[in-house]
C-alpha cells in the first residue's frame, strides 16, 4: 500500500495534513483551516469550541468553498502530493 509515513487524515477535508494523530492538540489543517478539537471530533454536530461551525457543516462548506468556513478561504492552500494519502 502506498501511504505517506506520519501523515494523518483531516476529519474535515480528508487530506493527510496532520503530522500527529488527532488528539486535541489544536493543530490547524492548511488545506481547509479546520482546527483539531477533541470535542468536535467526538460529536460531529457540536458547534463552538475551536471551530465556530460543526464538523458536519465544515465538511459541507469545504465542498462548497474549499475551506471549513467561507471566511477562511484566504488561509487555505491546495493539498500537496504527499497529502493525498496517509494513515487513516
Amino acid at each position: 500500500m502506498n501511504r505517506a509515513i506520519g501523515k494523518y487524515k483531516c476529519p474535515c477535508c480528508g487530506f493527510y495534513t496532520f503530522d500527529e494523530k488527532l488528539n486535541g492538540n489544536y493543530d490547524i489543517c492548511p488545506v481547509c483551516f479546520w482546527e483539531d478539537d477533541p470535542i468536535q471530533l467526538e460529536d460531529n454536530e457540536y458547534e463552538g469550541g475551536a471551530n465556530r461551525v460543526s464538523l458536519i457543516q465544515a465538511r459541507h462548506n469545504f465542498l462548497l468553498f474549499g475551506a471549513c468556513e467561507e471566511e477562511m478561504k484566504k488561509h487555505v492552500r491546495k493539498p500537496k502530493e504527499d497529502e493525498l494519502r496517509g494513515i487513516d
